[in-house]
């Protein structure tokens, strides 16, 4: 009797084991990934739809949470987390990398990429791949390996007043982010530029503080921002692909299976990204007209195109981007 109680016993403690280690091993990876964008906007709308593939692909077994509009903090400071872990992902806009990354200062130069195809071009050629690898050696990994997230809807700016040339634009109070080529660009366009980060641009904005801003129309109408600006001038001065940096030690721990997973959920839902942005023109164009009476102004790009050769040439002679690199820019095939 002694002897069956105490292989009962025995029996309790190891089903107790076997269910508590089960319900180890079947608790899913969760990974944090953070933007500042609002989650109507493309990127919110493209970082919600990789988290689904993640988990569609994965059988559940790993999980996204986003957090959107800066809620892990602004653009820098994402960054610098995700390269050193305090989150694990980030929607990562290039051209801000360029406090870590030399070769990323090219990325806003105006209207060095003529088209979306050339700056993916790019991105998988070798003169990106010294970019890559330093990032790696800071912390990060990019997702995309082809750079599919490319954002189809032109760039341009909201402002309080019409704005057709650079000429008109002088003076104007123009929100920037912290990036010398943009704020370089902007000044040779003519503006008056103030440094604020994005999730403090709206009540910028509200407040007079600035009068407008770069950002798609799409974007203007996902942030309100058509709420105080009524005019969106098109400029067309620089094109963008998105993509994910996630922290080199947390990817280096997944299995090749998950890493495969997670280069497919970007490969998928870059598809959907994409054609959010192509809408962004049409339909969040319209909805910025009709229902905000916002003037569409889409001028001549000639001027515009002259100031930003200006500006290429001021920085090559300063030396904040090498001529060398700029003419293997242009170069490539």
């Amino acid at each position: 009797m002694f002897t069956l109680r105490k292989m009962g016993l025995f029996i309790l403690v190891v089903t107790g084991m076997m269910i508590s280690a089960g319900a180890t091993l079947g608790a899913p990876i969760v990974f944090s990934l953070g933007h500042v964008d609002n989650p109507g906007g493309h990127n919110g709308v493209g970082c919600e739809a990789f988290a689904k593939e993640v988990d569609r692909l994965s059988g559940g077994s790993m999980q996204v949470n986003v957090f959107h509009a800066g809620k892990l903090g602004s653009i820098p400071t994402q960054i610098t987390n995700t390269m050193n872990g305090a989150q694990d992902m980030h929607l990562v806009l290039s051209e801000f990398l360029t406090t870590f990354i030399e070769e990323a200062k090219a990325l806003p130069l105006p209207y060095l990429f003529v088209t979306l195809e050339d700056l993916q071009k790019f991105h998988k050629s070798n003169l990106w791949k010294p970019a890559v690898d330093r990032l790696e050696s800071l912390g990060a990994v990019l997702l995309d390996k082809e750079w599919t997230w490319m954002v189809c809807d032109p760039r341009g700016f909201i402002s309080v007043r019409p704005v057709s040339t650079p000429k008109e634009m002088e003076g104007l109070k123009l929100r920037l982010w912290e990036s010398k080529t943009a704020i370089e660009t902007w000044k040779g366009f003519g503006a008056n530029t103030i440094v604020i980060s994005r999730p403090e641009f709206y009540l910028s904005f509200k407040q007079g503080i600035v009068e407008g801003g770069p950002e798609t129309i799409g974007t203007a109408v996902d942030q309100k921002s058509v709420e105080v600006g009524k005019f969106w001038t098109l400029t067309d001065e620089y094109n963008q692909i998105n993509n994910i940096m996630m922290n080199k030690k947390k990817y280096d721990s997944l299995t090749s299976e998950q890493k495969n997973i997670l280069q497919k959920a970007m490969e998928n839902a870059g598809k959907v990204f994409v054609e959010t942005t192509k809408r962004n023109f049409s339909e969040k164009k319209k909805r910025a007209i009709e229902e905000y009476g916002v003037r569409i102004l889409e001028p001549p790009l000639g001027p515009w195109r002259e100031r930003g050769a200006a500006t290429i040439a001021k920085l090559v002679k300063e030396g904040y981007v090498p001529e060398d690199f700029i003419s293997k820019i242009r170069a490539l095939k």
